[in-house]
């Protein structure tokens, strides 16, 4: 089961490309699913919450790069130098890093790296 959001505010909501109008629930994308800005949307009462996260069961960096061949650990690294946020935040989530879980996107490009590291 995935978060959803229902907007109880008169104002129009926003999570990544969601747009939640008034009155209205939404499941939200998973990488936002555990966003602090949620909680304070909650805090405010301009929120309720639903269901839990997608991302409950995380697969560990080591483990989930463990699973790449040295080659391609070494390829994805170069590549992560010129990678855009978006290929950051790809590559991120198929090494089982919660970009959600991070400070902001050096923490998530620091993360990814000593992933592909090991």
């Amino acid at each position: 089961m995935a978060v959803k959001l229902k907007n109880i505010s008169e104002k129009i909501i926003g999570v990544g490309d969601v747009i939640i109008l008034p009155e209205e629930t939404r499941e939200i994308p998973a990488v936002f699913e555990r966003s602090p800005i949620l909680e304070i949307y909650k805090e405010m009462g301009l929120v309720t919450m639903s269901g839990k996260p997608t991302s409950e069961v995380v697969v560990t960096e080591m483990a989930e790069a463990e699973g790449m061949s040295d080659a391609d650990k070494k390829t994805k690294l170069d590549s992560l130098k010129d990678a855009s946020d978006e290929d950051v935040a790809s590559l991120a989530k198929e090494l089982g890093i919660n970009p959600a879980d991070c400070k902001d996107l050096a923490d998530v490009r620091k993360k990814v790296k000593a992933a592909l590291s090991k």
